[in-house]
C-alpha cells in the first residue's frame, strides 16, 4: 500500500457535512446576490492552456502553477486564477456581446502556496466581473457589491481597505532599479517588511521618490492618510489617484459605510494587472484575506479586444471556515422517521419513505437487518420514530 493513499496532498484537505452546509450557504447568498444585481453564471475549465496564465500581467510566476501536459504534449496549468480564463471568455465567445458584459462564477482555483504560510493550494472563489465599463459609476457598483457580498454572507464584522495602482506605479516608474528589484519592492511593501525595504532603498541614494516609497507601508488609515500621501508625492498620476480614492471614500460616506473602510496605499499586489482602484476585504474570526478586487483596464485587450473591466472574488474557505468558528451554522438535523420493513415488504418500505417525502417529513430507510439493530441506530442517529412496515 502507498504511503501516501489515506492522507490528501499539502494544501488541500476533505470538507464533511457542516464544513459543506457552511460553502454551500455562502455560495448560495452571493449567487443570489450576484443575480439580483444583473450578473450572469459562467463555469471555465478547471485546465487551461499554460498560455493563459504565462503573461507579466497575470501576476503569477510559473512556480505557482500546477503544469502539466495534455495526450498531445502541449503545456496546460490547473485554473490558478478565475479573472484571467474570463477575459479570454470575454474576448472570445463573448466578444459580440453588448456591454457591459456582467458575468459571475464561483469554482476551484488551484495555486501553489509556501509552506506554512496559512493560504490553501486549492480554494474556492465566487466573484464577479464587470466587463466593458469604465470609469466612476462601474467601480462604485464593483465596491458597493463587495460590502454587500461580506453583508449577505453574515459577517458579523469586516473591514475593506482601499487603495489605488497608480500612486504607487508613479513612484516605481521613478525608481532606476531593474525589474527583479523593483518586484521585490512591491513584495516587501505589500507585507509591510520595512526592514526588508529599507535595505534594497538604501543602496539607491536619497531622493523625493525614494523617501515616498519608504513610508508607503504606513499609509494606513482613515481619510487624513490621503493628505499625507500628497505631502510625500503629488506627481501627475499619484495626485489623479490620491483624489480618486477621496471621491469614492465620500461617495461610500454617503451611504454610511465610511466607518467600514481603511485607506491603505500598500495594496501594490500584482501591479502589473490592476490599473486603478483596488481593495481588500477582511472578517472578524479569519485572518486571511476574504475578498479582493480592483480595475483591471489593460488584460481583456491581451485576449484579442481591449475592454475596460473590474471586479473581485469571496474567498469561500475563508469565510466558511470563520462561520463554523462563529456556530452560525445549523446542525444537520436527524431524519423524523426510520422506516423499518420486515422481510418480504422492502419494496412497500421504500414506497412508504417515497410517500412521507412527499409530504414533506423526513425519513430515512433503513437497512437493518432485524427491528433491534435498527432501534440500536435510531437512538445512536437521534431519531425519535420507527415506523414498521409488514
Amino acid at each position: 500500500m502507498s504511503k501516501f493513499s489515506k492522507v490528501t496532498p499539502e494544501g488541500t484537505k476533505d470538507y464533511l457535512f457542516d464544513e459543506c452546509m457552511a460553502r454551500r450557504k455562502i455560495e448560495s447568498a452571493l449567487a443570489t446576490l450576484f443575480k439580483s444585481c444583473g450578473y450572469k453564471k459562467v463555469i471555465t475549465p478547471t485546465i487551461e492552456f499554460f498560455d493563459v496564465y504565462d503573461r507579466e500581467s497575470s501576476g503569477i510566476s510559473q512556480e505557482d502553477l500546477f503544469v502539466l501536459s495534455d495526450s498531445r504534449g502541449r503545456l496546460m496549468a490547473l485554473r490558478a486564477d478565475n479573472t484571467l480564463p474570463i477575459a479570454r471568455i470575454t474576448a472570445t465567445r463573448l466578444q459580440n456581446t453588448e456591454p457591459p458584459v456582467r458575468l459571475y462564477y464561483t469554482q476551484q482555483v488551484f495555486k501553489r502556496c509556501k509552506t506554512y504560510s496559512g493560504h490553501s493550494n486549492e480554494t474556492s472563489q465566487s466573484g464577479i466581473e464587470l466587463i466593458g465599463a469604465g470609469g466612476y459609476k462601474a467601480d462604485m457598483e464593483i465596491l458597493t457589491m463587495a460590502f454587500d457580498a461580506l453583508e449577505s454572507c453574515q459577517a458579523p464584522d469586516y473591514r475593506i481597505e482601499i487603495g489605488h495602482a497608480g500612486y504607487f506605479r508613479e513612484l516605481i516608474s521613478k525608481l532606476k532599479a531593474d525589474d527583479a528589484t523593483k518586484e521585490l519592492i512591491a513584495e516587501y511593501i505589500e507585507t509591510k517588511n520595512c526592514i526588508a525595504l529599507n535595505e534594497i532603498l538604501d543602496k539607491m541614494g536619497d531622493s523625493k521618490v525614494i523617501s515616498a516609497i519608504r513610508k508607503i507601508p504606513k499609509l494606513f488609515g482613515g481619510e487624513e492618510i490621503l493628505d499625507e500621501a500628497l505631502a510625500l508625492y503629488s506627481g501627475h498620476e499619484a495626485k489623479a489617484a490620491i483624489e480618486y480614492i477621496r471621491r469614492i471614500f465620500n461617495s461610500l460616506k454617503e451611504l454610511g459605510l465610511d466607518k467600514k473602510i481603511d485607506i491603505d496605499l500598500s495594496l501594490v499586489h500584482r501591479n502589473n494587472y490592476y490599473t486603478g482602484i483596488v481593495f481588500r476585504g477582511y472578517i472578524e474570526g479569519s485572518g486571511l484575506i476574504a475578498l479582493s478586487g480592483g480595475r483591471y483596464d489593460n488584460l481583456i485587450g491581451e485576449f484579442g479586444k481591449d475592454m475596460p473591466a473590474t471586479g473581485f472574488g469571496v474567498d469561500i474557505n475563508a469565510l466558511s471556515k470563520a462561520m463554523l468558528k462563529r456556530g452560525d451554522v445549523e446542525k444537520i438535523p436527524a431524519p423524523e422517521i426510520l422506516i423499518f420493513s420486515e422481510e418480504g415488504s422492502e419494496a412497500k418500505g421504500i414506497a412508504r419513505a417515497k410517500e412521507l417525502r412527499a409530504q414533506g417529513i423526513s425519513c430515512e430507510y433503513s437497512v437493518a437487518q432485524t427491528f433491534e439493530e435498527a432501534e440500536v441506530y435510531a437512538d445512536k442517529m437521534g431519531i425519535t420514530k420507527i415506523e414498521i412496515i409488514k
